[in-house]
């Protein structure tokens, strides 16, 4: 079983969320073998970081403490994937379709996930997850049914 991780799964395990404890728990059971992190969840981690920050969800100690956490879980399930310039044309692709209601994050998500032939997609993310399993994708945490 390959697994595809986004963003808000990472975010939500590391910082106070609503389904925090869902994430931490999911996490807390992956052996990491068939884990897939990218380059651009890490980078996403950071911003929504610093929005919680700018936000006032959040100080400056607790963001430094969740990037770091977020880093090293990643480091552990290295290596991790580059987006390559074949994900962006199919992220354009998967955006371009407006019924989707994918933004731009969530279209390379997918089309990383799609090249890497992931069979399963964890996010917390109720547009991502609708979209992962039109694409045959198998929710990961099905808490959103597609």
């Amino acid at each position: 079983m390959r697994v595809y991780v986004d963003t808000s799964v990472l975010v939500a395990a590391h910082t106070r969320e609503t389904y925090t404890a869902m994430a931490q728990e999911w996490l807390a059971g992956q052996s990491g073998g068939g884990l897939i992190l990218s380059t651009w969840m890490r980078l996403e981690c950071e911003s929504a970081l610093a929005i919680k920050l700018r936000r006032g969800e959040m100080d400056a100690a607790g963001q430094l403490a969740a990037s770091v956490d977020i880093d090293e879980f990643a480091a552990y399930f290295a290596p991790h994937a580059v987006p390559t310039e074949v994900d962006y044309r199919r992220a354009r692709e998967l955006c371009r379709h407006a019924p989707s209601g994918l933004r731009a994050g969530g279209g390379l998500h997918l089309a990383i996930a799609q090249r890497l032939q992931a069979s399963h997609f964890a996010t917390l993310d109720r547009t991502l997850a609708n979209n992962a399993a039109a694409h045959g994708m198998t929710l990961a945490i099905p808490i959103f049914k597609p």
